[in-house]
């Protein structure tokens, strides 16, 4: 089987259950995944196997989540659901109990950049609860369990009053500009945060153009130094696959229940919601 890449929201908590909180999904997913025989690795090793047309032989599947929120690494109270376990602690609970089997047990956070843009959105989209703050990157790279990769400058994204890209709520990015100021800039403010630069980044919703794809990433290496680039199609890892717009199953669109995610790791990828 290729290989898998899964992706959360630790902001999706809607409530407390699989359908509506991604924390309890992943909490869950991961023990279906080593019931299931699959070894959870670090992304990097992933790509490194696909590249090296390495994963016929293996289970693999890399844990990736998706926009940067604290949750990822911060238990907190929610103001509707209760108290809610991060990413993180999930991850480490998950990897004292099945260590033996697990061990590599990691997950890449793929954050927004500018912190005026993810300050903005704490204050519009989660009633100032000041979720979107990055003091827990560096620790968390320290820590080793989560690597902090690129999720864009500012995601672009349609609640804020200005973004760097005039045309609001798309990633369609057309020209040199625009792709240095959203990818360049994000790399080192992260490089900068937390001594490490990313070597992936997640399309903000999915979406790129054909000039990423084709021209900005793949030959401008030695500016973005990025080892591969992020979509959301649904589908494994595999020979077809674009470096440059890898795919990704994304919880709560590509699967909602338990019953689905044991049938995407069974590579039923038919929509049966």
């Amino acid at each position: 089987m290729p290989g898998l890449v899964l992706t959360y929201h630790s902001m999706n908590v809607l409530g407390n259950e699989y359908a509506n909180n991604d924390h309890v999904a992943l909490a869950q997913d991961l023990c279906s995944l080593d019931e299931a025989g699959f070894e959870i690795v670090p992304l990097s090793d992933l790509v490194d196997a696909w590249e090296s047309q390495a994963l016929a032989d293996v289970r693999w599947v890399a844990i990736t989540f998706d926009d940067g929120g604290a949750l990822d690494a911060r238990d907190v109270v929610h103001p509707t659901c209760g108290p809610q376990t991060s990413f993180l602690n999930i991850l480490l609970e998950f990897s004292s109990r099945f260590g033996a089997s697990q061990p590599r047990v990691n997950a890449s956070s793929f954050v927004i950049a500018s912190p005026a843009a993810r300050a903005e959105l704490d204050h519009k989209d989660f009633l100032s609860l000041g979720w979107w703050g990055d003091d827990w990157w560096r620790p968390a790279t320290e820590q080793g369990m989560l690597a902090i990769e690129s999720h864009s400058w500012d995601h672009n994204h349609p609640s804020l009053a200005q973004t760097l890209i005039a045309k609001q709520g798309h990633f369609e990015l057309h020209d040199l500009h625009e792709a240095r100021a959203e990818v360049e800039l994000a790399n080192d403010y992260i490089g900068e945060m937390t001594g490490r630069r990313p070597q992936f980044l997640a399309y903000p919703w999915g979406q790129s153009s054909d000039f990423l794809r084709s021209d900005y990433f793949p030959n401008n290496i030695d500016r973005h130094g990025l080892k591969a680039v992020f979509g959301t199609a649904p589908a494994f890892l595999g020979a077809a696959s674009n470096r440059w717009d890898l795919p990704r199953f994304v919880c709560g669109d590509h699967w909602r229940s338990p019953e689905d995610f044991l049938k995407l790791l069974e590579g039923d990828r038919s929509d049966k919601r």
